[in-house]
Order: structure tokens, then C-alpha cells, then sequence
């Protein structure tokens, strides 16, 4: 169970509009005592998705079984069910004019509360991006290779989870 020091923090965003690489360097840098991730809405199955993936990656962090060299490399690599950075990003990658997801991760709750508020200022907030859809079951199993299913919700939530856990450094 991952350690109860850390805070958490799951955001969605309607639309960014910055160049994605640029936008994380500059709120890594803004906010050092903060791990963050960004991800493409689409590869997001819902708020239970981003959390569970996060509990997997700080569990992999505490454990020291990280399949990356960083901890927010190891959030994106989890949420896209793989080992290959490349793919990751392809597959999870935050995408300029699209909806997407803060992952944020700090032992430092007072840290993470400021991330929090920029965020409010800087973004206009809408969870609802983040949540299941059929188009997003349908994409995920493509992704995945996986034939579409009529796999419930909470189905496809363990599907994906359980393929995010399973990940080992190659």
C-alpha cells in the first residue's frame, strides 16, 4: 500500500492551448516540491484510472521496482500500458488543443495545495473530461489490442489497472 505521507492530486482540464512539452517544463520548474504528469483526457478511464495508476507508480517508487528513471515518466508509462517512453507518449501524451489530465504527486501537502491553485488560475477545470465513455473503452482496447468488449465500467477499470501493475522493467 503506497505510504500515506504523500498528497494527491487528480485535475481535468477542457483544453490547453500551450506547446504540452514547454507547459509541463515550466510547472515542473514552478513548482519543484511537486511531481507532475499530463496526460491526453482520452487515455484516462475516469478519476479511479488516474488514482489507481498513481497508487501503482508510488508503490513502485517506494518499493524501488520503477520500470523509469522518474517518478511522473513511471505515472505516464503506467497509464499507457507500457515500457517504451516513445509509446507512452504517443499512446498518453498530453496533446495541444485537446482536453487533458494533471497527475500530481507531493509529501509536501502544503506544495501541492499551491500546484492546486495555479492550476485553478491558469486552466479552466472540468473533471468531467476524465470520465469513462464508450468512445474511450473503445479507444483504450484498440490501444491495448485488445477486441472491443462489452465489458462494464468497473471491468474495463480493473483491466486497465491490472495491465498497469503488471508492467516490469524489460
Amino acid at each position: 500500500m503506497a505510504d500515506a505521507k504523500w498528497s494527491l492530486l487528480v485535475a481535468g482540464v477542457k483544453r490547453l492551448k500551450e506547446d504540452p512539452g514547454k507547459l509541463i517544463d515550466s510547472i515542473r520548474a514552478a513548482h519543484p516540491g511537486v511531481m507532475v504528469q499530463a496526460a491526453d483526457a482520452q487515455a484516462v478511464y475516469g478519476q479511479g484510472h488516474a488514482m489507481g495508476v498513481l497508487f501503482i507508480a508510488i508503490e513502485a517508487l517506494e518499493r524501488k521496482v520503477m520500470i523509469a528513471n522518474r517518478p511522473e515518466a513511471e505515472v505516464l508509462l503506467r497509464l499507457a500500458c507500457t515500457d517504451q517512453i516513445s509509446e507512452a507518449l504517443k499512446r498518453a501524451g498530453l496533446k495541444r488543443g485537446r482536453a487533458g489530465c494533471f497527475i500530481a504527486f507531493s509529501k509536501d501537502a502544503g506544495a501541492l495545495k499551491k500546484f492546486s491553485e495555479h492550476l485553478a488560475k491558469e486552466f479552466k477545470l472540468d473533471d468531467s473530461v476524465l470520465s469513462p465513455t464508450r468512445g474511450k473503452k473503445a479507444r483504450l482496447a484498440k490501444m491495448l489490442g485488445i477486441p472491443p468488449t462489452k465489458m462494464h465500467d468497473g471491468e474495463c477499470l480493473d483491466f486497465l489497472l491490472e495491465r498497469a501493475a503488471i508492467l516490469v522493467r524489460g
